[in-house]
């Protein structure tokens, strides 16, 4: 089975920005950005996730998601 994770925590590292950061460009809290870092969260809805890729300029949502096989 597959299953989706993020890769926040990395594209963050990549670009410099601290979870403090995002929260700010974001509106999102930050303990839910820490929880979403963690793969923490069973949820995420688009317009977080859209947010999350403005304030990343992300344009491909693979830089982002990643689909993983379960064990």
């Amino acid at each position: 089975m597959l299953k989706v994770k993020l890769k926040l925590h990395i594209v963050m590292k990549n670009k410099g920005i601290t979870q403090t950061k995002l929260s700010q460009l974001t509106g999102i809290r930050q303990a839910t950005i820490s929880d979403m870092c963690r793969n923490a969260r069973q949820e995420i809805s688009f317009p977080v996730i859209e947010k999350i890729a403005h304030a990343l300029e992300i344009t491909d949502l693979s830089e982002l998601i990643q689909l993983e096989e379960e064990n």
